[in-house]
């Protein structure tokens, strides 16, 4: 019971647009409009599938057994490609990629919340529909992970890719809020920006109306929490979803943790990136030490071997007596930095939990709440909660129950970190 013009205040439309819409002068009505037009119309699931399926040129029953929409189909809609360049210097990780894309024909492991999962690798449904959680310790190779399963799932995904950069661990910026991630990918997704409403929930259903019937890949990447993330999930069950984040997650599907990867990978990664004339002729021993020393964490590993390369005059063994010396110091190359990444982590902490991190390295190389606890000067339950808190961002690593071991260098940067704070508190 609207006027044209009545329909296009309403929908946000021009008034020429509806005029041509209910008139057949316009064959070709773009994915957006018809969204505007259902929302504006109030239409329900089964309304809004109908119009849709006209709006493409399929085929549709009215309900009396009459056939609508013989039209031409739509003009295709944009289709966006946003995945950065593929990681060339990933080595190994063979099982961490088959979780991610689906590959496997019934049920997998997962190293994270999750124990048993379902996954949906089947014939025919391999890759689509379902989130997956990449989370581990900074520079353990979550993005690198994500960026190049993404590029082998990019052909299941005919209608794009999004990435987005949420930046829970970026210096000198502040992580992406919800409503801004979604502004922008509903602009790649050919929403114009004066028809992205203001509100968050309304932002949030547009961007799930407008991938609803679509296959798209969307990859999140640097995570804060769960709130920052699910905004941004979409409902259809032709999307998949990839999110890294240094923090564990609790409510987005299947979680896959990263740890660092065996020493014949970490060697194979150093090699590659050191270059083979620089690295492949040094001794085996040599080699497996310097990557031990940088405690096999692909970050540290591949800084390494940037600076082996860099210096034409040293040798692998030259670089590990470097890093016998001052590992963390010599981890550094460019706009790499292993400190500097654990200094974000660590500036995420609350006080207390801040507190416990710099006493790791007091702890011991492995320890127990009890010990935690007497060093901490309180309970036992509340030491226990506070070494959860560097447990879900990957500061920590528990063994066994109760008992811990934090990677090496975490226990160096704790250490580095401990001996700042004492000597800022003394000035």
């Amino acid at each position: 019971m609207l006027t044209q013009e009545q329909l296009a205040e309403r929908a946000g439309l021009n008034v020429r647009t509806v005029r041509r819409l209910e008139s057949g002068g316009l064959r070709q009505p773009r994915t957006t409009s018809v969204l505007l037009l259902a929302q504006a119309l109030e239409l329900d699931g089964e309304e809004r599938a109908l119009l849709a399926a006209v709006a493409r040129g399929v085929t549709a029953d009215d309900g009396n057994g009459e056939r609508a929409g013989e039209g031409p189909p739509r003009a295709a809609a944009i289709v966006p490609r946003q995945l950065p360049a593929d990681v060339t210097a990933l080595v190994g990780r063979a099982r961490e990629l088959a979780i991610l894309e689906g590959d496997g024909a019934g049920t997998s492991t997962m190293d994270g919340l999750a124990g048993t999962s379902t996954m949906d690798g089947l014939a025919g449904t391999a890759g689509v529909g379902r989130t997956a959680t990449v989370d581990g310790m900074a520079g353990v190779g979550k993005t690198a992970l994500a960026v190049h399963a993404a590029h082998r799932l990019a052909h299941r995904f005919p209608d794009g890719q999004l990435f987005v950069d949420l930046r829970a661990h970026s210096p000198g910026a502040a992580p992406v809020e919800p409503g801004e991630a979604l502004a922008r990918m509903l602009r790649a997704l050919g929403v114009p920006g004066d028809r992205i409403p203001c509100h968050l929930d309304d932002r949030t259903a547009l961007y799930r109306s407008v991938l609803a019937e679509r296959r798209v890949l969307v990859v999140l990447d640097d995570a804060a929490d769960d709130h920052q993330v699910h905004p941004l999930l979409p409902a259809g069950p032709g999307c998949r979803v990839i999110v890294t984040s240094r923090r564990r997650l609790t409510c987005l599907g299947e979680s896959l943790s990263l740890d660092v990867p065996p020493v014949a990978e970490a060697v194979a990664l150093f090699i590659r990136t050191a270059g083979v004339g620089r690295a492949a002729d040094a001794p085996l021993d040599v080699l497996r030490e310097v990557v031990e020393r940088c405690g096999r964490l692909p970050l540290a590993v591949c800084v390494a071997g940037a600076r082996l390369r860099a210096h034409a005059t040293w040798s692998a063994r030259h670089l590990l007596g470097l890093l016998a010396a001052d590992r963390l110091g010599e981890l550094r190359a460019g706009r790499h930095d292993v400190a500097a990444a654990l200094d974000l982590s660590y500036a995420g902490l609350a006080p207390e939990e801040r507190r416990a991190y710099r006493m790791l390295d007091c702890f011991g190389a492995v320890f127990e709440v009890h010990e935690a606890a007497a060093s901490l000067g309180t309970t036992s339950a509340r030491a226990a909660r506070l070494l959860e808190g560097l447990l879900d961002v990957h500061l920590l690593r528990e063994i066994a129950p109760g008992r811990y071991r934090p990677h090496d260098l975490v226990r160096d940067h704790a250490a580095r970190t401990s001996s700042a704070s004492a000597a800022a508190a003394g000035r």
